[in-house]
């Protein structure tokens, strides 16, 4: 296994943990549900619990999307230029644009997170304080996935632009 394949098994894993976090996100809205609405007792935590568990499921969701080309692309003009033509503009975009911004903020993230690490914060949206580390991780960790799929994605542009063959 490459490293380009490497890459890519860890979006397709990250992504089916994020699609299979679905089920506790369901289980808690369909606990609150029952508890405010039939008890008349809303609790102080499924905000936040739904909460982190979209993010994670989000953020997961990034790289597993573009590995299977499920991101939004307006591609009017673009369907019709030739595939080479496609395959420049895409590495210059991935080249100039998006592996740079995601390196930016996979490094941001990484000092995001790494404060509340050290400083063991806490949030505090509802009553329920909880540690922000574990939940601020996800987001260095999402990127990271998202750019390490945009540099995939660069390199088989340029393969395809170059010699004109797909990855």
């Amino acid at each position: 296994m490459g490293l380009l394949d490497f890459i890519e098994w860890v979006n397709e894993k990250g992504g089916m943990i994020g699609a299979w976090l679905v089920i506790p996100l369901n289980a808690v809205v369909v606990y609150e549900v029952l508890i405010r609405y039939v008890f008349n007792n809303p609790t102080d935590w499924v905000y936040d619990t739904a909460w982190m568990l979209f993010s994670a499921m989000f953020l997961l969701g990034g790289g597993y999307t573009m590995l299977h080309k499920r991101h939004v692309r307006i591609d009017i003009i673009f369907s019709y230029l030739p595939k080479r033509v496609q395959a420049w503009y895409d590495a210059f975009f991935y080249a100039v644009l998006f592996c740079p911004i995601m390196g930016v903020l996979t490094w941001k993230g990484v000092q995001f997170a790494a404060r509340a690490w050290t400083t063991n914060e806490y949030l505090s949206t509802t009553l329920w304080h909880f540690p922000a580390g574990p939940v601020k991780t996800m987001i260095p960790i999402g990127f990271l996935m998202l750019g390490m799929q945009g540099l995939v994605e660069l390199v088989r542009n340029l393969r395809m632009a170059v010699k004109g063959e797909e990855a």
